[in-house]
């Protein structure tokens, strides 16, 4: 049988930079973006500091190289060290102006539990006592009282720091929230509520509320409409207890939802959505109370520059509807970020080795002269009413307050927005200040004032509430070590006084079918977190196993190893430390008793480390058949050489998929750090046992274009590391399938699709090949909107448009024999491959634009469908879809497309 070539069309980057330029050119409708500039570093973590001059950080191993911009006059400084990777740290300001950093970078999902303190009136740099752990991605948030709730993160050892501490500003300690332990995602979006509580609104789907009082205590919150997680996305308080929460998602979505936290009984509600779909973008509330969306990507993975979201997007919360402005100059995704300047501009800068900004001018600053603010207070207090002097009293219909900004990671964790009650008065204003720290906490905001044209003044730096209080410095550690294991972790275990075999320390051996659970593990002595099995007579040994991983060369370590009664410990399969057990049989009993809980230290030497991945291996034995209990758990802190080492992380495909011979499959892999330059890719038929190479050289952008071969194999492998340095590689973690069968998958569930839901008819020429959907914007499935479920919703018009419209390029280099279509739709649906109709379902009242569909679907049904595959040619295809309401008072839309072919 011969085998033809065939490869999907790949989407096409499709940045819709015409659809700006057709909408308007005009500043005063769109804005204005200055030229694309170049900085040392990527803007990763950026903050709005008092001075009205912004302090930015970067990535990976220059995290510790804090710059200061002056948007006034351009100029760039280097600032002092923070003597720590800054990188992937929480921060917020602090109420006396001082910006609170907390956590840092080891490496990938390993925190530092360091905590320090930066004085932006001095450019100083306080350390402060370490926290319970390391946290890496955590969140900080300043309380109403003006201590710093820091929440979440990574530990030293990669767990998740479950335990919140607060920062007790006034006595210089930490509070640790004890009875608040939970596991959390990366970065939650945290907020101070009315009620004095905190928020804490995504990414997960259940918002919880958290009382920072006394050891702390979580209370369950409003669920989310959107059936997914929004990972990636936005939120931002647009309003004095009002939240707005956008995209995320994989593959994104550009779901809306709103929260009014001052009713009764707050719930979720989705809104018109925003365009275009995203992830990693950035919200920024603007001084008119309007949000200003900028960044991210459309496209599948963490971060995906292949779909650029240039288009910057408004969000007016009066009428709760979305307007194009003007587009970016360049891409803006993973780790970019995006603040509101004193001066009504916005700067937008970064993303992954990125090392440029641009700055925006919202139409409001090309609509005539702005209020001008000749004096006002440097500090309030609540309630007060204070005197803001303007010469434009008179024309004044807003003052607004936003927070200054500390931004990374998609979420700022510092700004809010609120309106101020004024009246005018003899040349100038009486404003009232917030009334409590709920609605405001303590620190610096930004006073805009605003004419009936929504032109904002250049805002005066106020402080509102307590000044706080300076720490005396600490004495920085090493940035060199580190904990790789710590007590408490989460160790593999059998307890089944079953020997394992002679393996059972070896990196290789399968501990799949073992138990799992947190330490301090055994039993007998009530203070276990996790209780094993206690056989009669007692078991001669246990087995514990845990893998950690290191991105430096160990210089030496120190093993801790709490143990009753004896401990042999193993590292890569050999032992480095016994305590009474000279026999390691598995039914031979410790030669003697161990105190309780008796602890045991040693030294290890750094060279029976590995680069990468290591694995610990633990044997405790009972001294007798009749011992009442049993203690276990092991903490493991090592020194490095110092060095911030890069690393490679393959994400497509990462295993079970089944490829095509000939097919073009592209290959994505993250960065962890800036001196890759190339990499090279390599290809497994035998699940690693032996490589080709597939090119070498390949630039370092995050993809590449592969074409599969024309073989079959269940058990390929793809790898991709640095020629030069053979520690930093990656490769699929497990293998996957590459068969030549006649029928394969051409279109899956979820891919993107062109789609036109303007509820304008796109003319007679739309399902052809040569129809130009250049304006259409894009989306993955499911697409609809009304169920909550969707990844890309659509625009719902008013009365309902009856008809909605989906395009998708196909190419195919085979001749088709038949094809096997699976739609999912709500409610009526018609489907035709290069002009042609092939299928249609509650279409009897015709396909023109304006009729509606002949049946009702109360939730979205699956249509399946088999038709002669001449339709199909050679080359490129056009799938085109239209999908129907039945009326115009349906409230939802669905539709999702699978088509699978089988070749001649």
């Amino acid at each position: 049988m011969m085998f033809h070539r065939w490869r999907l069309a790949l989407l096409s980057v499709w940045v819709s930079v015409a659809v700006a330029q057709a909408q308007s050119t005009n500043p005063a409708v769109v804005g204005q973006w200055t030229p694309v500039k170049r900085w040392p570093y990527s803007a990763v973590h950026t903050h709005v500091l008092p001075t009205g001059k912004v302090m930015f950080f970067s990535e990976f191993a220059d995290g510790d190289n804090p710059y200061l911009w002056d948007p006034a006059t351009d100029a760039l400084t280097p600032l002092p060290k923070a003597g720590f990777n800054i990188f992937c740290s929480g921060h917020a300001f602090m109420a006396d102006g001082r910006l609170f950093i907390a956590g840092g970078h080891i490496a990938d999902d390993s925190g530092l539990p360091y905590a320090a303190i930066f004085d932006p009136f001095k450019l100083t740099w306080t350390r402060l006592p370490n926290m319970n752990a390391g946290r890496w991605y955590p969140t900080v948030t300043t309380l109403p009282n003006g201590d710093m709730l820091v929440i979440g993160g990574a530990k030293e050892d990669r767990t998740k720091n479950l335990i919140p501490q607060v920062w007790q500003t006034s006595k210089g300690s930490w509070r640790t929230l004890t009875g608040a332990s939970l596991e959390l995602m990366y970065y939650p979006w945290m907020f101070v509520m009315p009620s004095g509580k905190a928020l804490m609104a995504g990414y997960w789907r259940p918002s919880r509320y958290l009382d920072t009082d006394g050891v702390g205590a979580w209370t369950s919150g409003p669920r989310t409409t959107y059936t997914a997680s929004r990972n990636y996305g936005s939120a931002v308080m647009y309003d004095a207890g009002k939240v707005l929460i956008t995209g995320g998602d994989n593959p994104p979505t550009n779901n809306v939802e709103v929260l009014d936290l001052n009713v009764t009984k707050p719930a979720w509600r989705p809104i018109a959505p925003m365009r275009y779909v995203r992830r990693q973008h950035n919200s920024t509330v603007l001084p008119d109370g309007t949000v200003l969306v900028t960044g991210g990507h459309g496209g599948p993975g963490t971060d995906n520059p292949n779909y650029p979201r240039l288009e910057t997007e408004l969000w007016d919360p009066v009428t709760e509807t979305w307007s194009l402005l003007a587009p970016l100059g360049t891409y803006r995704g993973y780790h970019s970020t995006t603040v509101l300047l004193p001066d009504g501009r916005l700067l937008s800068a970064g993303s992954r080795n990125v090392k440029t900004m641009q700055v925006y001018s919202p139409p409001y600053l090309f609509k005539g002269p702005r209020p001008t603010i000749s004096s006002a207070p440097a500090a309030i207090s609540y309630g007060e009413t204070f005197r803001v002097n303007t010469p434009d009293a008179a024309n004044i219909t807003m003052a607004s307050w936003v927070r200054l900004g500390s931004v990374t990671h998609a979420f700022d964790e510092n700004q809010r927005f609120m309106k101020l009650r004024f009246t005018a008065s003899g040349g100038g204003l009486n404003v009232v200040a917030p009334p409590n720290p709920n609605v405001a906490p303590p620190g610096h905001y930004m006073l805009f004032l605003l004419n009936g044209r929504k032109v904002p003044s250049v805002a005066k730096i106020i402080r509102i509430g307590g000044d706080g209080t300076t720490p005396p410095p600490t004495d920085p550690p090493p940035n060199t070590g580190f904990t790789a294991v710590a007590f408490g972790a989460e160790w593999k275990y059998d307890d089944r006084n079953v020997d394992p075999g002679p393996t059972w320390k070896a990196a290789t051996f399968n501990d799949t079918a073992w138990k799992k659970g947190l330490a301090q593990l055994g039993y007998g002595e009530a203070d276990e977190r996790t209780v094993l099995t206690k056989k009669t007579p007692a078991q001669p040994t246990v087995y514990f196993r845990k893998k950690f991983t290191l991105h430096g060369m160990v210089e030496q370590a120190t093993l801790k190893v709490l143990h009753d009664d004896g401990v042999a410990v193993f590292l890569n399969g050999t032992q480095v430390f016994n305590s009474l057990i000279p026999n390691p049989a598995h039914a031979a009993y410790a030669q003697g008793a161990s105190p309780d809980n008796h602890l045991s230290q040693t030294t290890i030497p750094g060279m029976r480390f590995e680069m990468g991945e290591n694995t610990l291996a633990v044997m405790v034995k009972q001294a007798n058949g009749t011992s009442s209990d049993l203690s276990f758990d092991l903490e493991l802190k090592v020194t490095t050489d110092g060095m911030q080492h890069d690393a490679l992380f393959l994400e497509s495909p990462n295993g079970g998929e089944t490829l095509r011979p000939g097919q073009l499959q592209t290959v994505q892999w993250m960065t962890h750090g800036a001196g890759v330059d190339t990499v090279d890719v390599q290809f497994s038929q035998d699940d690693g046992a032996s490589w080709s190479t597939v090119e070498t050289g390949v630039s370092n952008i995050g993809f590449y274009e592969w074409k599969v071969p024309r073989m079959e194999t269940s058990q390929g492998v793809l790898r991709i590391k640095d020629a030069a340095r053979p520690d930093i590689e990656d490769k699929t973690d497990l293998p996957f399938t590459i068969t030549a069968t006649p029928r394969f998958k051409a279109i899956t569930f979820g891919e993107y699709w062109k789609l036109d839901d303007r509820n304008v008819s796109p003319g007679a020429q739309w399902t052809s090949p040569g129809f130009n959907d250049s304006a259409w914007r894009q989306g993955p499935g499911r697409l609809g909107y009304g169920d909550g479920d969707e990844h890309t919703v659509l625009t719902k018009t008013n009365p309902v448009q009856p008809s909605v419209y989906f395009r998708k390029k196909l190419t195919l280099d085979e001749a088709i024999r038949t094809a096997h279509l699976q739609v999912l739709h709500d409610d009526g649906v018609a489907v035709w491959v290069n002009g042609r109709l092939v299928f249609s379902r509650f279409m009897d009242n015709g396909v023109e634009h304006g009729a509606f569909a002949s049946g009702v679907v109360k939730d979205a049904v699956l249509s399946t469908f088999s038709f002669d595959g001449s339709v199909f040619v050679e080359g490129e295809n056009i799938i085109a879809v239209m999908v129907k309401q039945a009326n115009a008072e349906s409230s939802d839309v669905t539709f999702d497309l699978e088509l699978e072919l089988e070749a001649r």
